[in-house]
Parts: structure tokens; sequence; C-alpha cells
């Protein structure tokens, strides 16, 4: 039992994250306007994020007691949960900040703005790396 809790906690994680990434995101800021869309998703982050953080709580304890989990799993799932409480408390509050002052002088682009989102894509892509890798390692 605990073992499926692992697979669904890290799966439904790497499902919400391919669904923000493919199908949220690109619908909000093809049919908002930038300003708007921008808002939108300020909105949605602290959620997504809440919402990878007890993903990852879960997965974090049940590795610890999965028999199926190696020692690994359970030093993926916490780093995993790091990086997602790292991107919520710390990094999004910055990207954040970058992007008003970037509004706040009407610039178009903002380099520290571009530097830090492309960190938070980063952090994203790397959990979807780990998760697809758990999920391979933990179906076996």
């Amino acid at each position: 039992m605990l073992n499926a809790l692992l697979l669904i906690a890290v799966g439904v994680w790497l499902g919400a994250m391919v669904f923000f990434a493919a199908v949220v995101a690109p619908t909000v800021f093809g049919t908002l306007e930038p300003q708007l869309a921008g808002h939108m998703i300020r909105r949605v982050f602290p959620r997504y994020y809440l919402f990878g953080l007890i993903c990852l709580s879960i997965a974090s304890l049940t590795s610890v007691f999965a028999p199926g989990a190696s020692h690994w799993v359970t030093v993926a799932c916490v780093v995993m949960l790091g990086a997602t409480w790292y991107a919520r408390q710390i990094l999004m509050p910055q990207v954040n900040a970058a992007r008003d002052a970037m509004l706040a002088q009407n610039e178009p682009h903002s380099l520290e703005f571009d530097r830090l989102h492309k960190r938070s894509v980063q952090l994203n892509t790397t959990e979807m790396a780990l998760c697809l890798l758990l999920l391979y390692t933990l179906a076996e």
C-alpha cells in the first residue's frame, strides 16, 4: 500500500507540473493580455506550489517506510520537496518583484526577470525529470 501511495503522490505531482506547463500557462498567455495573464499566473503559483508541497511531503514520508523504495528514492523526494519550498517561498517572491519593477518602468523585458524565470523553469524541468525517473524505478 505504501508503494502505491508513493507512486500516486509522485505521479500526481508530475501530472500537475505537465498540465501547468503544457495547458495552463500557454492557454493563459495565449488568451489574455500579458499584464492580466501575469496577474492570473501570480494567483495560481502559490496554490500550484502548495499542491506540490503536499504531494512531495506524502512522497517523502511514504518513501521512508515503503518496502520497495531505496534510500535514493527518499533523497530524491526530499530534494524535490526542498526545491519546491524554495520556489514557493524564495524564488516566486523574487520573480514577482522583478516583474513588478519591469512593469513599473514600462519595460517589455528585464534581465533580472528573465534570469529568475529561467531558474524557475529549470527547477520545474529538473523535478519533472526526477519524477519520471522515480516512477520508472518504482514501477519495476
